[in-house]
């Protein structure tokens, strides 16, 4: 059975940008697997990159936006999007300069490989977001790539609140979800 895949990309303040790196992943990602999410956690932009996200999500049924109302921190925006989404693969954006989607075949394929499993990372449930090793990155080193088992193991995350692929309808009020207020 083919694996799914978020892609998860915590932002701040990147309206002039983050259309043109959604688009980029979505091109890339599409031809790995129909089974994907991408998800933006806007972590208290004080631009209009909220605005710019929910444009996104009414043209892309594979996007899907959560926004933090202050400021929380990139721990806290990756937390969200873990909780946010539900693929057995996490493709985490670790750069906040564009995407760079460079290397992310070689990761797809590296989760795809017959008979096993990506990496995993340590399995001590006291480690935090900012010290995971990573399975694998991309040769840039701006994704990583993580299994949703793992995390779920780290305590990282709770149970996915909603999946938006395989044909799944969401409601769009729960696209707007605004948390930290």
């Amino acid at each position: 059975m083919e694996r799914s895949l978020t892609v998860l990309l915590p932002v701040c303040n990147v309206e002039s940008t983050l259309v043109a790196s959604v688009r980029e992943v979505l091109e890339v990602v599409s031809e790995f697997t129909e089974r994907f999410e991408l998800v933006i956690v806007d972590d208290g932009s004080e631009d209009s990159t909220s605005e710019v996200a929910q444009d996104l999500i009414r043209r892309y049924p594979q996007v899907c936006t959560v926004r933090h109302g202050r400021h929380l921190g990139r721990d806290a925006a990756i937390r969200t999007g873990l909780e946010q989404s539900s693929g057995q693969i996490v493709f985490l954006h670790d750069d906040e300069q564009g995407s760079a989607v460079d290397g992310l075949g070689k990761l797809w394929e590296a989760a795809c490989q017959c008979g096993e499993e990506p990496d995993r990372t340590s399995q001590s449930p006291d480690r935090t977001w900012s010290r995971l090793s990573p399975g694998h990155e991309t040769a840039r080193g701006r994704y990583q790539m993580f299994e949703r088992q793992t995390i779920e193991q780290l305590h990282c995350a709770g149970q996915p609140a909603r999946p938006n692929y395989m044909g799944r309808q969401t409601d769009s009020a729960e696209n707007r979800s605004v948390l930290g207020k």
